[in-house]
């Protein structure tokens, strides 16, 4: 009989020191595990918990059909503002000189990732109210975008934003003020290089509405027409491709202005809706 059968089993070999450094490095692993899932437990309610101030906030501004769809941009709480008039309720966004930056810029911003297809027809519509106070970029004029519409990374390829080219909106509303002092909205189109389409002279302590219906496209079918105060004929309209990628672009509305524009702004935003009117 082989010698090996009176061989005590290499468990029982260890001293007792060393079962206590097993039993005390299994512990110390089991410990880990245990604070590894209570951080993930408190980091996801924390989660959880800005979420629902974040639609706290969005219900005054959005359609309920949206929220899913709906994010707030800010660096700050100071940047946001819930009020009401009226009207009911709406948010107020302000973006102020030195303000810390978002995203890597002066922003204070609603965005709607609402999905849509190359092809479709899609009608976004919007309240914006400049304050009586408004802070222009006096003599300056520099970019200060109101309203926007930007590409992101094609998630259904598993797109990222890691190396993702930095391109500008192809469709926005940038705000300006003319020598005479009146307050102006700017309409720019087109992808890959944007050019502007005309203006639009917007008052000042009274809401407008806005409603912009964008034919989709990465080719040259694309077509944006911009309504004011539920007009039936649109005040500008432009042709062409407007989508820098085949996949949805997101809506952005608010304050987005150039870092070294001085001045405390605030701008009034409510009543966002956004609906397919035709599939492709």
């Amino acid at each position: 009989m082989s010698q090996d059968f009176f061989r005590t089993p290499p468990l029982a070999q260890e001293s007792h020191r060393s079962k206590l450094l097993r039993v005390d490095a299994w512990l110390s692993r089991a410990a880990l595990a245990l604070w590894m899932v209570m951080a993930a437990t408190a980091a996801h309610a924390q989660t959880n918990d800005l979420r629902q101030l974040e639609l706290k906030y969005l219900r005054s501004a959005v359609a309920p059909n949206l929220l899913e769809y709906a994010t707030i941009e800010i660096p700050l709480l100071d940047n946001i503002r819930q009020d009401s008039d009226e009207l009911g309720p709406f948010l107020a966004l302000r973006t102020y000189y030195r303000q810390p930056l978002k995203n890597g810029g002066v922003r204070a911003e609603i965005a709607i990732d609402y999905p849509y297809r190359d092809g479709d027809r899609v009608r976004y519509s919007w309240r914006m109210k400049l304050p009586t106070n408004f802070t222009a970029d006096a003599g300056g004029n520099r970019w200060w975008l109101v309203g926007d519409w930007h590409d992101q990374p094609n998630r259904n390829r598993g797109e990222t934003w890691a190396g993702y080219p930095g391109n500008s909106p192809p469709i926005g509303l940038g705000y300006g003020r003319n020598a005479d002092g009146q307050d102006l909205l700017s309409l720019f189109y087109g992808a890959p290089d944007s050019r502007p389409v005309g203006l639009i002279p917007i008052p000042r302590g009274v809401w407008v509405r806005l409603a912009v219906e964008i034919d989709w496209s990465t080719g040259s079918s694309g077509r944006v027409q911009v309504f004011v105060n539920d007009a039936a004929t649109p005040v500008l309209e432009a042709r062409g491709r407007n989508m820098h990628n085949d996949f949805q672009h997101y809506m952005k509305v608010g304050g987005y202005r150039h870092p070294d524009i001085r001045g405390d702004a605030w701008i009034q935003i409510a009543d966002i809706k956004v609906s397919t009117l035709a599939r492709r």
